[in-house]
């Protein structure tokens, strides 16, 4: 990071200062100054650098294996993996504002002659006065800040700290899973059943311990205090396929599969998880599927065991003047918490923010639909193609909101000021600006995703197409159409929608084609992929336009890959490539992860088994 700063918060004794230049501070006096403000990098205590050292250990092991009892085949199969990963983080440089204040108020020790921090000489610390130093007060060094590295070493070393945070994530877990069929009891039309049952027990850690001055809050940045968090969850679950029928006249294949799981988290409760499928081909080669699912996550370490710990944080007032507009009912909300028409915040510094994880969190529920087709033409040898449409509505999702967000939904609510919210702001009884605000983690957004997905795959051989050349050739075209994406920030007001599709990191049309030609040994694929035109503006009802934004579009993007392989034997092989060779990057304004950012690059590398 760049060096430690402060801007502006400096304050110079113009009369005492033994640093400032004679003929600058008869000049300040002459008009009558008799303190000033000023602001600097420090630069000559190094940047803020953090040096990283990471450990990791993973043990994976099992077994996996058939038996017989009766006339019925058992197939077993049992784990355990145990993992944790450690990380030291010394971050340098860190500034000590308080410390840094007291080397600052530099005076002349009328004892020695010599410079001193005025807060070890009593004799010019007059009434009321309040050393400003919050760490090792009886040893400060006065710091010359005129100048590039005009403080000394000792001077450096009081007022910034070296300081470290230790982090530690682990994973235990085991479990076991069996499978067999009816073929010994009965069996379909179309078969045996097939029958899977398992069992898994999982447990989670995480420790973040950082030393007494972060936890402190003397610092620059915020007090962070240590966070320590786990959870285990045992889970059941049954797997089911009913093959109905089979090889009959317009019932190629007609088959029911189905399963179950429950889950009891220590930190969440109890939840199910569950799915029944169809397929249906009514001829060899053209097959129906769909799915009914319905499916839960469990909020993480973070989400629910991140202690309350305090930050900063911008927010633009809502019942400020200049946004008292954008929600038809701010005005009124606004008018009954006592702000007075035509309210002027003083928004443009940094309020006090309190946020973390909340364990009453419960775990997120979804529930999905999907439709699909493959055709896989007898007459045509190794192609098909595929279309599924899925529609996914997600309840009780956990967001974080932000201050900014509790801010607006506490004036933004019809009928009245959201209470809820409201209860989460402190302002100041005399000004009405906000002083605090408390977020953080909550059971309370939804999504709705619906979308279509089509693949189409084929290889040959090159002679077979007509073409008087050796080796295979395959091919894969994936298109992806997102219909709708909604996002709900509060499942209970659906009318404050967040329409996505289309928005940048969320384009309508996504496309991938591959190609890869096989000779013996040489392995040639050639990837593209295209991302449709997004907007960079909201394209929600009532959100932006694009005038708004300029530019207010990022265009279709298309990269290419390339790389190739080749097998000297069963043992050793090589490969090489190059990403992105035609060197397409999105224009500077995004950062988006769904665009390649970094350009051209090559790779190479070899592997060997033994």
């Amino acid at each position: 990071f760049q060096p430690s700063f402060r801007f502006g918060n400096i304050s110079i004794n113009v009369v005492d200062n033994p640093f400032l230049d004679p003929t600058l501070r008869q000049t300040l006096l002459d008009s009558g100054q008799t303190t000033v403000s000023m602001a600097k990098f420090f630069d000559e205590l190094g940047n803020r650098a953090a040096n990283n050292k990471r450990e990791t250990f993973r043990f994976v092991g099992g077994f996996k294996g058939e038996f017989t009892l009766s006339q019925t085949e058992f197939a077993y199969d049992t784990y355990y993996i145990n993992g944790k990963s450690n990380n030291s983080r010394q971050t340098l440089s860190s500034l000590i504002p308080g410390n840094l204040n007291a080397a600052l108020d530099a005076v002349i020790d009328p004892a020695t002659g010599e410079v001193a921090c005025r807060s070890q000489v009593p004799g010019a610390q007059g009434p009321g006065y309040v050393d400003p130093a919050t760490l090792n007060s009886g040893q400060c060094v006065p710091y010359n800040i005129f100048g590039f590295g005009a403080a000394s070493q000792a001077a450096r070393d009081y007022v910034s700290a070296d300081v470290l945070r230790q982090d530690e994530i682990g994973q235990e877990l085991y479990g076991g899973s069996i499978t067999f069929d009816t073929d010994e009891l009965f069996s379909l039309q179309g078969g045996p059943i097939g029958i899977a049952l398992g069992y898994e027990y999982r447990q989670e850690f995480s420790s973040t311990v950082t030393d007494s001055l972060t936890q402190s809050g003397i610092l620059t940045n915020a007090a962070t205090p240590n966070e320590f968090g786990k959870f285990d969850v045992t889970e059941y679950f049954a797997e089911i396929k009913v093959p109905l029928i089979e090889g009959m006249a317009f019932a190629h294949e007609l088959s029911i599969d189905a399963a179950f799981r429950n889950a009891d988290y220590s930190h969440a409760g109890n939840a199910n998880a569950w799915k029944v499928g169809l397929t249906f081909a009514p001829i060899d080669g053209l097959i129906f599927r769909g799915t009914f699912a319905s499916s839960v996550r469990a909020p993480n370490i973070s989400e629910a065991f991140s202690p309350q710990s305090p930050g900063f944080g911008r927010v633009s007032d809502p019942c400020d003047n200049d946004n008292i507009s954008d929600d038809p009912d701010r005005a009124a909300n606004c008018a009954a918490l006592g702000i007075p028409a035509g309210f002027e915040a003083n928004d443009n510094v940094s309020v006090n923010v309190i946020s973390g994880g909340n364990p009453d969190l419960t775990s997120e529920d979804s529930d999905s639909t999907t439709f699909g087709i493959i055709w896989m033409p007898t007459f045509i040898e190794d192609f098909s193609i595929s279309m599924d449409l899925y529609d996914i509505d997600l309840t009780d999702a956990i967001t974080s909101v932000s201050a900014q967000t509790v801010a607006d939904n506490c004036v933004d609510a019809t009928g009245g000021p959201d209470t809820n919210f409201c209860g989460q702001i402190d302002r100041d009884p005399v000004t009405h600006d906000i002083t605090l605000v408390r977020s953080g983690f909550i059971n309370a957004s939804a999504q709705k995703v619906r979308g279509v997905e089509t693949n189409i795959s084929y290889a040959t051989n090159l002679q077979d197409i007509g073409l008087d050349l050796p080796g295979r050739l395959s091919s894969n075209l994936f298109i992806s159409k997102l219909i709708t994406l909604e996002v709900f920030q509060f499942q209970n007001r659906p009318d404050e929608i967040n329409v996505e599709v289309g928005e940048v990191g969320d384009p309508r049309w996504q496309l991938r084609l591959s190609l890869n030609y096989r000779l013996d040994d040489l392995n040639v694929n050639w990837t593209s992929r295209y991302v449709d035109r997004s907007a960079r503006f909201d394209v929600s009802p009532g959100g932006d336009t694009p005038e708004d934004t300029s530019p207010a579009f990022i265009g279709g993007i298309t990269t290419h890959d390339i790389s190739a392989s080749y097998d000297f034997s069963n043992e050793i092989s090589v490969f090489a490539g190059i990403r992105n060779f035609t060197d397409k990057l999105p224009p500077g304004y995004t950062t988006n992860p769904i665009y390649d950012s970094i350009g051209r690059r090559f790779f190479a590398g070899a592997t060997f088994r033994f």
